[in-house]
């Protein structure tokens, strides 16, 4: 027997026996210490206990993994790439981790700093490792949505479905896309999938409202918005979608209530919606003859972004409400103080009010006849007044009918009155007439004298 021979190979064997441990147990096991420790949280001694382990032994791929996790779970995203890519650089196979691990924390590092580009070069890999991975495919497909590439974002969409027929995100993207295409029947079709696997789907709820909207359904309509306001990310545009669906029901209270109510849930969080809220809100005042409270939103409007739609011109047109109480209280005030109002103006142009007929909320016919000590004035020399309460600026068909009316009731002379500026024929039109035009200027000064006690004139002229 060849001794030393023997001990030779006994020594060697010993040591292919003591690598083979160091390589494939002792130093996966020291790892698998750390990896626990990251996975409790501890990542600052993570990190210093596998530099050391690189410094030493040089840097394996599972240890830079390791190191990367650390980095990715202090949001540090950039050390944490450098990581990875080091990763996949290197030829030899990890013990640990895997590819797809690698470049999963790629992805949700790209994603972190924004670089969609970088992510969706490594989305596609995984999707080669895992063609029918759902959760890369509905991220590929997220980012194509959020980048506008609808067609993209529909296959990718579609493939998350096909490789998970319950994956109700991509249900609902889908059907979200296919309403905005104007795809109703397929987007119903999306939409009912969604809620019969999951009932509490917001984005589904809301835009099954949308589709019954356009169907003109408007209850069943306002069951799920009512339901999509639960949501923080739908309770503002259910409110808007609520308001247009009373307003088409003519249930005119409500639609300004949750208009209202989309206007505080905006404030500080979304300026278009915002704007858009205050607008319709306004509309419906204006409509309403509540004049008061629409320029009060549209000089909301006018503070946060001038220029938005006609609401300069709407401003224009009641500068004289914006700039008097008094005409604000001239144009909405109740039926027994506006007549009140009307005697005092009456009385200020030196008449005694006669008669007088309302023709609905808007329009006042008054006859008069001339203040005089003792003596009544004869019957031909009443006067005719025609009073306006709508913010509408009048023009020559106004006037004359003004006119025409005075002869019928016999009365030598007419005054128009109005909140409004009078347009230029209608100012022409008077000329050569016994007509005068006492528009919102001359009534802020009338009311404005009237309050202070001025006593106005004794006898108009």
């Amino acid at each position: 027997m060849n001794i030393p021979l023997f001990v030779s190979g006994f020594i060697v064997l010993s040591f292919i026996i003591v690598i083979v441990y160091i390589r494939f147990y002792r130093k996966p096991k020291q790892l698998q210490r750390i990896l626990e420790q990251i996975q409790a949280g501890d990542t600052r001694s993570s990190i210093r206990d596998l530099k050391a382990i690189i410094i030493k032994q040089g840097g394996s791929i599972d240890a830079h993994y390791l190191l990367a996790e650390c980095y990715r779970r202090e949001r540090n995203f950039q050390m944490a790439i450098v990581e990875y890519r080091y990763c996949l650089n290197l030829s030899r196979k990890p013990i640990i981790t895997t590819e797809k691990d690698i470049r999963e924390g790629l992805v949700e590092c790209y994603l972190a700093l924004e670089k969609e580009d970088d992510a969706l070069v490594e989305l596609f890999e995984l999707i080669r490792i895992e063609p029918k991975n759902a959760l890369h495919l509905f991220t590929t497909a997220k980012i194509f949505y959020n980048r506008g590439n609808l067609e993209q974002a529909v296959t990718y969409f579609d493939r998350t479905v096909k490789a998970d027929p319950f994956h109700t995100e991509s249900l609902s993207y889908l059907g979200m896309i296919m309403f905005h295409a104007n795809q109703i029947k397929e987007s119903l079709v999306y939409l009912t999938r969604v809620v019969k696997y999951d009932p509490r789907n917001y984005r589904a709820i809301y835009y099954l409202g949308r589709v019954y909207m356009e169907a003109k359904d408007y209850q069943k309509a306002l069951t799920y918005l009512e339901s999509a306001q639960l949501s923080p990310d739908y309770r503002l545009r259910a409110f808007l979608q609520k308001a247009i669906c009373y307003r088409e029901l003519n249930d005119v209270e409500n639609s300004m209530e949750e208009y209202k109510k989309a206007v505080e849930t905006a404030k500080g969080k979304n300026q278009n919606l915002l704007l858009t809220a205050r607008y319709y809100l306004a509309d419906l005042f204006e409509k309403e003859g509540k004049l008061a409270e629409a320029v009060e939103q549209w000089e909301e409007i006018s503070k946060i972004k001038q220029g938005y739609k006609d609401v300069a011109e709407k401003l224009d047109k009641y500068h004289a409400l914006r700039v008097d109480d008094n005409i604000k209280d001239f144009i909405v005030s109740s039926t027994p103080v506006f007549e009140g109002m009307l005697n005092d103006i009456v009385n200020y142009l030196g008449y005694e009010i006669v008669d007088v007929k309302h023709a609905g909320s808007s329009i006042t016919t008054i006859t008069a006849t001339p203040k005089e000590i003792g003596i009544r004035a004869a019957k031909f020399d009443r006067i005719y007044i025609k009073v306006y309460r709508d913010a509408v600026r009048l023009g020559l068909n106004a006037v004359k009918s003004v006119v025409e009316e005075a002869k019928a009731e016999r009365c030598a002379n007419a005054i128009c009155i109005s909140p409004m500026k009078f347009l230029p024929d209608a100012k022409e039109f008077t000329a050569a007439r016994q007509l005068q035009l006492i528009d919102g200027e001359d009534l802020v000064k009338i009311l404005s004298e009237i309050r202070s006690g001025k006593s106005g004139k004794t006898q108009h002229s």
